[in-house]
């Protein structure tokens, strides 16, 4: 009788056991909970656990990288049509039949062109600003004390994870977005640039021109720190004062001076009110030549922000692919995952319903038990 009792209460707890396994599968649809369950299956599902949470997270940080991506597309789309109308405008006020309220007012319109491109230059989405380079904190654009405005972000591209230990560089800094290629020098050729220019290497590292004796470039690095490489600098005496540098021997050597475009648009507003950068009077004549070198220099800039729009256009590409890339591979691991870690739910409702009749036939046998004396028991 004892003996029947012990197996009755051992069966019974296998029947619990299983009812739990089949509740938590009904209601999970996993196919385990633990994995002393199947330590084999288990060590697949955290395999495939972890592939998806990583792929999940290149997605969201792709996804929002190409957020980034159309925000610069479409600023430098702007900034393009921006140089187009300052360029028609600049045409306009170099032909004969302008007077001076025409100039005027031709200067007051490209003033307020500068102030859009100011605009376009500090262009920020999800709190991060798209051309300040690295560091997506700093606003890149500022406004000096005497309305000029620096650029004051870094010349390195963020890199963004595309693929597992895979990085790809994201759109453009503000040396590409909003500066040109003035002058540009190659190994043992000269260099001509004035002080208010930005010099790029081949590396992207900066040169900066000593103050106040303007005698030597000073390499600094990628964090700008001043290194121990210099080039001694000639001052050309031109108005405005141009300087000169002969770059190194080295193979590989390139070297750019990078104009703003921001103090070229002021340099045709001034000729545009027949003063200096001073604040001086000049001639008509001065004026006009002014004038041609400013739309010049603004279809210069034009073509070189067309350039790097191209290139923005290419990092975008890669980063559209990648999110291709990324959404298929997370959907085969999804689908793997079903596979593998899903619980059959109608075998599962087929096993529930086996053990609601394995309870009642076993309920049904231990009240049977219960009923008998031990009189009949034994007999």
């Amino acid at each position: 009788m004892i003996n029947q009792i012990d197996q009755t209460l051992y069966r019974l707890s296998n029947l619990d056991s299983l009812q739990q396994k089949l509740s938590y599968q009904a209601s999970t649809g996993k196919k385990i909970e633990k994995g002393s369950d199947d330590s084999i299956l288990y060590s697949r599902i955290i395999s495939l656990d972890d592939k998806i949470s990583t792929y999940e997270g290149l997605k969201t940080q792709i996804g929002k990288t190409t957020s980034q991506n159309n925000t610069s597309d479409s600023s430098l789309s702007e900034t393009k049509n921006i140089l187009e109308k300052m360029k028609a405008e600049l045409i306009k006020a170099n032909t004969g039949s302008t007077n001076d309220n025409g100039l005027s007012a031709i200067a007051s319109n490209i003033a307020g062109m500068k102030e859009n491109l100011f605009d376009l230059s500090n262009t920020q989405t999800e709190g991060e600003y798209v051309f300040s380079g690295s560091d997506t904190s700093v606003k890149p654009f500022e406004k000096n004390a005497d309305g000029s405005i620096s650029y004051v972000g870094n010349n390195v591209l963020r890199k963004i994870a595309v693929e597992e230990g895979s990085y790809r560089e994201r759109g453009v800094t503000g040396f590409d977005a909003m500066m040109y290629p003035s002058s540009t020098a190659y190994k043992g050729e000269t260099l001509t640039f004035q002080a208010r220019d930005r010099i790029i290497d081949q590396n992207g590292n900066e040169w900066k021109l000593n103050s106040p004796s303007n005698n030597t470039l000073t390499k600094h690095d990628l964090d700008g720190n001043p290194t121990s490489e210099t080039l001694s600098v000639t001052s050309n005496g031109a108005t405005p004062p141009t300087f000169s540098a002969v770059t190194s021997n080295s193979d590989g050597v390139k070297m750019e001076a990078r104009t703003s475009v921001f103090d070229i648009v002021s340099d045709v507003i001034n000729a545009l009110k027949k003063v200096d950068n001073n604040g001086n009077k000049i001639s008509d004549t001065e004026s006009k030549a002014l004038v041609s070198k400013g739309l010049e220099k603004v279809s210069a800039a034009f073509d070189s922000i067309n350039i790097t729009h191209a290139e923005l256009g290419g990092r975008n590409k890669v980063f559209e692919d990648s999110l291709e890339r990324v959404n298929s591979k997370l959907t085969q691991y999804n689908i793997l995952s079903q596979e593998i870690g899903a619980a059959n739910l109608t075998e599962v409702a087929v096993k529930a319903k086996a053990l609601e009749l394995t309870y009642t036939a076993l309920y049904s046998t231990i009240n049977k038990t219960n009923q008998l004396s031990l009189v009949n028991f034994i007999n």
